[in-house]
């Protein structure tokens, strides 16, 4: 069973060539009776058919859609459903899949196995890191691969750095239960105390889960060193922003005590938003450095990192510029995966960091 060979390519981004155009035929087939809007079938997608692993209108019927604002009758679920199964055939005819749509039947032929007799795990413990950035189908898979025993699954995430999850997963409700079995780190050994500070205050306003569908809180969270807090500063557009990286950068590194060059990131929002940056600080006389995805290590001292936002996550260096729009620290309730972002790229700094808003 496990020989079966891959017959489709996964999607991780619906925007992807042949999946943006499958969401469009699927669009088209929509019943314009229900004046829904176009980003109430993406959601609907996200949050509750692919969250759920709902695969037919029978199930859709009876499906639980708590917080998604829009109250539906079976007809109006009946008029909706059209366009998911449309989108699935859409793909299905490209030899496409969501990796959601993977994950569960993955699943659902680990338990195949499991009823007939013939699962064996490869493994004896499963480590599993980021996990806020896990959708429920990743998690129910992740149950499946190992039977339930002591030492089993070992989780490490943090709800404040959720970024790439379009949907939340309470891990009770995949199978994983982690009751009295679950501990909270809450002393910060990277960033100085006034770093954290500030990256928390961003997130003021926005609900933190705590990756079981409850609510995290900040109040016992702290950090051990202490530094300078970190500038807020508008500036005009990507040269403002580019001057301002420059008189920073410059700054840090003639600051070095004893004599070592401290590692410095350019954080932004964009890729051309970066490569403009970068190419200004090299006019400057900078020597940089753009991590992409091809990064497999990261050069010497003296050399100025660029990277963007999503690509900045999981490392650390002495001082970080951040780039954002004005736009990202707008209503929390609007803006809270944009805070996130700012949330995540500020507490890569270690010593120093200024937010520069464009």
């Amino acid at each position: 069973m496990r020989s079966r060979k891959l017959e489709h390519r996964i999607v991780y981004d619906r925007k992807m060539d042949g999946a943006d155009q499958a969401w469009q035929i699927a669009m088209a087939v929509k019943d314009a009776s229900l004046s829904l809007p176009d980003a109430f079938y993406e959601q609907e997608l996200e949050q509750v058919i692919f969250a759920q692993g709902v695969t037919t209108r029978d199930a859709y019927r009876t499906v639980r859609r708590t917080g998604r604002g829009v109250v539906l009758s079976r007809a109006k679920r009946d008029a909706v459903w059209p366009v998911f199964e449309e989108y699935r055939g859409q793909l299905a005819s490209r030899k496409l899949k969501t990796v959601d749509d993977a994950y569960r039947e993955i699943a659902e032929l680990l338990d195949v196995e499991k009823e007939a007799g013939i699962f064996i795990s490869p493994y004896s413990a499963i480590i599993v890191d980021e996990t806020q950035d896990f959708g429920p189908q990743a998690l129910k898979l992740l149950r499946a691969m190992i039977p339930v025993d002591s030492n089993d699954l070992f989780f490490v995430g943090d709800g404040h750095q959720r970024i790439y999850s379009r949907h939340r997963a309470a891990m009770s409700k995949c199978g994983i239960d982690i009751r009295g079995r679950s501990r909270k780190l809450y002393l910060n050994y990277r960033t100085t105390d006034e770093i954290r500070r500030q990256a928390v205050a961003l997130l003021e306003g926005c609900e933190i889960d705590d990756l079981d569908d409850g609510h995290d809180e900040t109040r016992r969270y702290k950090s051990l060193s202490h530094g300078p807090a970190p500038e807020m500063l508008s500036v005009e557009g990507v040269e403002g922003a580019a001057k301002q990286a420059i008189t920073s950068i410059k700054t840090w590194m003639a600051d070095a005590s004893d004599g070592s060059v401290p590692t410095i990131c350019v954080i932004v929002y964009s890729e051309a938003v970066r490569n403009a940056i970068s190419k200004l600080c090299v006019a400057a006389g900078i020597v940089t450095h753009v991590i992409d995805a091809s990064q497999k290590s990261l050069p010497l001292s003296g050399t100025v990192q660029f990277a963007t936002m999503h690509r900045a996550k999981g490392l650390e260096f002495d001082c970080v510029v951040v780039v954002v729009p004005e736009a990202y620290l707008g209503d929390p309730v609007d803006t809270e995966n944009q805070r996130k972002l700012i949330y995540v790229a500020l507490t890569r700094a270690k010593r120093e960091a200024v937010v520069l808003k464009v």
